[in-house]
């Protein structure tokens, strides 16, 4: 049902952006919940949160998945069901301890302080690293990205 539903969708993004080169479409989620889920991509849509972090250990196993400025994202529901088409505008990768209020600033407002990013991020992070045998590190390389939304589900 999922994919009938991204067929849909993707159609229906590809229709109402006749002048967009709607390519090769990577695919992703937020977070580790569907209620955390919820919670991001209605940040996203709202305008709130306007970008994102990932590890380069959550590509080992998919590198072409890795952002890249000019990538269009389809962003889907905890369940599989599409939410929102992004594309990304900016990567940068920068050290865990290098991350600054310039970069948090694309947060939604409670991680916008580069503390409270640096506790939530390490927790989330812990287990993805750990199940490849790593531990997190202050100078392990995060990947920043900034994104504009270019269609979301009415």
């Amino acid at each position: 049902m999922s994919e009938a539903l991204i067929t849909e969708f993707l159609a229906a993004a590809r229709s109402a952006l006749p002048n967009v080169a709607l390519g090769s479409i990577k695919r992703r989620s937020f977070g580790n919940s569907a209620a955390m889920a919820d919670v991001l991509i209605g940040l996203i849509v709202s305008g709130e949160k306007t970008g994102t972090f990932s590890i380069p250990a959550e590509f080992r196993d998919r590198p072409e998945a890795a952002p890249v400025v000019g990538d269009h994202y389809l962003v889907t529901r905890f369940d599989g069901t599409p939410a929102l088409l992004y594309r990304v505008t900016e990567v940068e990768t920068v050290p865990f301890e290098g991350i600054s209020q310039r970069h948090v600033d694309c947060e939604g407002r409670q991680l916008r302080d580069v503390t409270a990013w640096r506790a939530v991020h390490w927790d989330y992070w812990t287990p993805t690293l750990a199940r490849i045998g790593e531990v997190p590190r202050a100078d392990m390389p995060v990947i920043y990205q900034r994104f504009v939304v270019v269609h979301a589900v009415s």
